[in-house]
């Protein structure tokens, strides 16, 4: 292991996977709302290794109107992969004649880089009418019947307007006349009742405002990417160590939590499927994952770069290694280390 970390440091060009992908944008053509599975809506992706290393990695949707077979991809240096996406199912009331989609389809993770896709696709105009029926004989009849129907509700809602105009204006005279006199009154007993100038109007006058709480206003911490005192934080290789070992002993909502929010949703956010239930069910496929070294880069920086050397350990019995980066970063509220990118 030493003298692998010894060459990795000579030898800056030390073999690697490389992430290759056919296209950045998926084209799946014209679509109808009757048939939108039916031989429509498909796109293939090829994902090719251009590295010296075997590529590994998934694709991760970031919609729910497509699914991706298979998800998950292993090539081997020189070797490529295809994976066809298909448009799910959508409610009638979603199809119109224009161009739909996004720029942000799926994320690509691989410990030979990441990549984004997105995709478009149009409905067809043509399939989104129904077909015209024959005017039928009755139609004629109830249209007479229609216009007699619309006259007596015309005349009634007439007459009830007028009615309510009139019992608008008698009531408006009335106020007109009870708050005359409840003004007249008022005066009067102003008069009558007066009190002296009150020594807080002296109060408001000098500056000060009776009834009001003077209050500073208040520091909220909030997180911080500034370079962080390694003796405030817990150690960063032990900190992969212990969430691998989270993993293995299958406390996954422990290692959950140990990824930040941008972890989280660049593993794990799937359309249709609850993040942590996707992130569970990917680790129930693994035995668990030997940490061969975790190298720290340098502790004056947030977030921090470690040099990680793993072998995957399959619940199928294969096994893998890996070499990837870690980047770290630290969360003051919480006074711990959070693991923010996987490369």
């Amino acid at each position: 292991m030493l003298y692998n970390l010894l060459m990795y440091i000579q030898n800056p060009q030390f073999p690697q996977a490389q992430l290759v992908i056919s296209t950045r944008t998926l084209d799946f053509g014209i679509l109808t709302k009757d048939e939108p599975s039916e031989g429509h809506g498909i796109a293939s992706l090829i994902i090719a290794n251009e590295g010296e290393k075997t590529l590994v990695g998934r694709i991760a949707l970031q919609v729910g109107w497509v699914s991706v077979s298979p998800p998950d991809f292993r090539i081997d240096p020189g070797e490529s992969s295809e994976h066809v996406f298909r448009i799910r199912n959508n409610a009638e009331s979603s199809w119109t004649s224009h161009k739909l989609g996004s720029n942000f389809v799926a994320l690509i993770n691989s410990n030979g880089g990441s990549e984004t896709i997105g995709g478009f696709y149009y409905s067809d105009p043509s399939r989104d009418h129904p077909k015209k029926n024959p005017v039928k004989l009755w139609t004629f009849l109830t249209i007479p019947a229609a216009f007699l129907i619309i006259a007596v509700l015309i005349y009634f809602l007439s007459n009830t307007a007028e009615a309510s105009k009139l019992h608008t204006k008698q009531t408006s005279i009335v106020q007109i006349h009870t708050q005359a006199a409840q003004t007249y009154m008022a005066g009067i007993a102003a008069v009558a009742t007066e009190p002296p100038v009150s020594s807080t109007m002296d109060k408001t006058s000098a500056g000060e405002l009776p009834f009001i709480e003077q209050t500073a206003p208040s520091s909220l911490q909030q997180p911080t990417f500034t370079p962080w005192p390694a003796a405030n934080f817990p150690n960063v290789e032990e900190l992969i160590r212990s969430y691998y070992s989270a993993l293995q002993n299958k406390d996954y909502e422990k290692a959950w939590w140990m990824l930040s929010e941008k972890m989280q949703i660049a593993c794990c956010y799937q359309g249709g499927t609850l993040p942590f239930d996707f992130f569970t069910a990917y680790w129930k496929t693994v035995d668990y994952v030997e940490v061969v070294y975790a190298y720290l880069q340098a502790y004056d920086v947030n977030p921090a770069e470690v040099n990680v050397n793993l072998k995957y350990h399959h619940a199928d019995g294969t096994s893998e290694e890996a070499y990837n980066t870690f980047y770290i970063i630290a969360d003051s509220i919480r006074n711990t280390l959070l693991i923010d990118e996987i490369r």
